[in-house]
């Protein structure tokens, strides 16, 4: 059989069309997929915008305890100061890391004093040498703990960004309120504002607090440490469940530890002096995301 060149010519056409109609058609597909995405991605924006009007509100426990909180003093100009009223808090950090609960399952009793149990000044009690009792701040502590998830915790850190000497005046704080999943779905939480407290202010005003000379003694159960004050914090958003969330919370401490190991404000903080007692915050959540109850 012979062909022409009529022929290729058509046979060509025909080809031509062919290839040209299926990119047409791929085309039309990819033109589909990309309306059909950017429906689904106005609806997903409307269905958030349409969440933003609802309000969940719930109230949560963090307990944290001794060992899972530091406070960091930055490097000063002298190693060790003279003085602990030298002591420049600029920049100086508390970072913490504690267990969600619910607030039915936590009871806050009276605790008026140490006990042995809580190894407050490393001496044991003996009928020569009692140990000397300390007070918590706040003078009450958790009467049980529960059981600790280990998806929900609340961790972060608080820098000092105004200070006055050992005063503090404001902090800037970021924090991770973490409900479930595993500890993936989690409140991304931002604070920044006025917070004025003197982490050493008991220390600075007794000298004598931790003085083990026999014409002072010990009179750190005399001494009764203050509460920071409570503070705002804004959601900025969230992962796994929380993503795209937006609200506020309120931060509030109502159990403290005992006081800075400091033995006189003329020296420097001693680290065999150990702190006990746990530390316990109500935290309120307001957000656009349906909060969990905490185990």
């Amino acid at each position: 059989m012979k062909f022409t060149a009529a022929d290729a010519i058509t046979v060509f056409g025909l080809t031509a069309f062919c290839c040209s109609t299926i990119k047409g058609v791929e085309a039309n597909e990819l033109k589909l997929r990309a309306r059909e995405k950017m429906r689904k991605d106005k609806a997903e924006r409307q269905l958030q915008a349409d969440n933003a009007g609802l309000v969940f509100s719930r109230g949560y426990v963090c307990i944290t305890r001794p060992q899972d909180f530091a406070f960091v003093i930055p490097q000063q100009q002298s190693i060790v100061p003279e003085d602990l009223f030298d002591l420049n808090l600029l920049g100086s950090s508390t970072i913490q890391s504690g267990g969600i609960y619910d607030p039915a399952d936590v009871q806050i009793v009276d605790r008026l004093g140490t006990s042995v149990a809580d190894n407050f000044d490393g001496i044991t009690q003996t009928t020569e040498k009692k140990q000397n009792r300390g007070q918590f701040a706040g003078q009450r502590q958790p009467k049980f703990i529960p059981q600790k998830d280990p998806g929900f915790f609340f961790n972060g850190e608080c820098v000092a960004t105004q200070v006055r000497g050992a005063l503090i005046l404001g902090h800037s704080c970021l924090l991770n309120l973490c409900l479930g999943g595993g500890g993936y779905n989690c409140l991304a939480i931002y604070a920044g504002s006025k917070f004025v407290f003197n982490p050493l202010e008991q220390v600075l005003l007794s000298d004598d607090t931790f003085n083990s000379t026999p014409i002072f003694g010990f009179n750190a159960g005399t001494i009764v440490p203050s509460l920071p004050p409570s503070y705002p914090g804004t959601i900025i958003g969230g992962t796994g469940l929380f993503v795209g969330a937006v609200g506020y919370i309120d931060v509030t401490t109502i159990t403290g530890s005992t006081l800075t190991p400091a033995s006189k404000f003329t020296e420097v903080i001693k680290a065999r002096f150990s702190q006990a007692g746990y530390i316990t915050q109500k935290i309120n959540v307001v957000t656009n995301v349906p909060l969990p109850v905490a185990p």
